[in-house]
């Protein structure tokens, strides 16, 4: 089974996320894998220029037909809040792109998930939502069911599929929109596909 979001090159093959620019030329030269062109929200400083950001971002998806978008998203814990307006921006430029060139876009969110879906209801408003991977996700049921009416899927790893409370979180997402992933823990993939396997199991 592919690796649905990791920031490392995997035998296995799947979505190899980069986290700043400078990122890019080594996800797109991984062999087996799917490049995503991106900037994590954690890096959201590093950007300096974000017009000419998003002209190399549309002329990498050129470059790129089979690339992925990510990682983006909003991080607004207490150690990234500082930088949530630059975060929220390069997002938008993130979501653009990605509708532009038909990409899926990974979405990174850290007490942002309620933000991120107004985000995405005014581009399904707009008729701009590309298609959506929300990785790491640990939201509410509720929460979760708004996302999959726009057509959301979700990618879990090792941490959500270990939690105590994981059967229940992710019972009445449909299994052909819940993914594994490594993110940044490739060490752990047998226990993530084991975990993986045994939630499936209950479906």
């Amino acid at each position: 089974m592919k690796d649905y979001h990791t920031h490392h090159i995997r035998p296995c093959g799947g979505s190899l996320c980069s986290v700043t620019p400078d990122d890019w030329e080594r996800v797109a030269a991984a062999e087996g894998m799917t490049p995503c062109f991106g900037v994590h929200p954690w890096h959201a400083h590093a950007v300096q220029e974000p017009a000419e950001f998003a002209f190399e971002l549309d002329e990498w998806l050129c470059r790129y037909p089979t690339a992925e978008v990510g990682e983006t998203g909003l991080d607004a814990s207490e150690r990234h809040k500082p930088t949530l307006e630059t975060q929220r921006l390069l997002l938008h430029l993130h979501l653009g792109a990605a509708f532009r060139h038909e990409r899926l876009v990974h979405l990174h969110g850290v007490h942002a998930w309620a933000e991120l879906l107004g985000i995405l209801k005014e581009r399904a408003r707009c008729n701009t939502l590309p298609r959506v991977l929300l990785h790491a996700w640990n939201g509410s049921h509720e929460m979760a069911r708004e996302f999959l009416a726009l057509g959301a899927v979700f990618s879990v790893g090792y941490r959500e599929l270990s939690h105590p409370r994981a059967v229940e979180r992710y019972a009445r997402i449909p299994a052909e929109r819940l993914f594994p992933e490594s993110d940044d823990r490739p060490e752990l993939w047998p226990q993530t596909l084991a975990l993986f396997r045994l939630l499936r199991a209950d479906k």
